[in-house]
C-alpha cells in the first residue's frame, strides 16, 4: 500500500490526521497491540502518506484493520488477502508474547544458580512442577499458533516453500522415569 492510498482512505472517510491517529490506537487497543503515543502518530501519518517513510508492518496491518468494511467491497481477492493479512499479524502479536531463548536461558540460570545443599526435595518437585506447567502454557500457545496458520490454507495444499511445518505437541514429563 502506497502513502497515497492511506491518504485517499483517510481522506474518503472525512477523517483528519489526528482523528487516523485515534483509529489506529483504537483498533491497537482492541487487538492487545503497542503503539506509539497519539502525538507520535499524528507526526509519522503525514510521513506515511507523503512517502517520506514507509509504515512498519504493523501499522499497515492496522490500517487493514481499520479500513476492513470497506476494504470488504473489493473484490474477493483482495478481501481474501486482508484477511490472511489479518490473521497473520495476530499470529505474530501472539507469537510476540512466547518467552524467547534468553528469557529461557535466564530462567534455567536462576534456578542452577540456587545451591544444591539449600533445597529440599519437596522444594526440588516444586520447582520442577512450575517449570512443566510453564512448558505446558508454552506448549499449548504453540499449538495455538500452529492451529491458526493451518487454518490459512484449503486442506490438501501444500504449503509455500520456506514456511515451517506446524509445530507438534509437546509430551508431558513423567515424574521419576528410569
Amino acid at each position: 500500500m502506497t502513502g497515497e492510498t492511506l491518504r485517499r482512505w483517510r481522506e474518503g472517510q472525512g477523517w483528519d490526521v489526528p482523528r487516523m491517529a485515534r483509529e489506529l490506537r483504537k483498533v491497537a487497543r482492541d487487538s492487545g497491540e503497542d503503539v506509539a503515543a497519539h502525538h507520535g502518530l499524528v507526526k509519522m501519518i503525514p510521513q506515511w502518506e507523503r512517502g517520506g517513510r514507509a509504515p512498519r508492518e504493523r501499522y499497515r496491518l492496522l490500517y487493514l484493520k481499520v479500513f476492513a468494511g470497506t476494504l470488504g467491497d473489493l473484490s474477493d481477492g483482495m478481501a481474501l488477502g486482508t484477511d490472511v493479512a489479518l490473521r497473520l499479524a495476530e499470529v505474530r502479536s501472539r507469537a510476540a508474547r512466547l518467552p524467547d531463548s534468553g528469557e529461557i536461558k535466564a530462567l534455567e540460570g536462576a534456578v542452577l544458580a540456587r545451591p544444591r545443599e539449600s533445597m529440599t526435595p519437596a522444594q526440588i518437585r516444586a520447582l520442577a512442577a512450575e517449570a512443566i506447567a510453564h512448558l505446558h502454557e508454552v506448549a499449548g500457545k504453540l499449538a495455538e499458533l500452529s492451529a491458526l496458520l493451518g487454518e490459512d490454507k484449503p486442506d490438501g495444499q501444500d504449503k509455500p516453500d520456506g514456511e515451517d511445518t506446524p509445530l507438534g505437541e509437546v509430551e508431558p514429563l513423567g515424574e521419576d522415569k528410569p
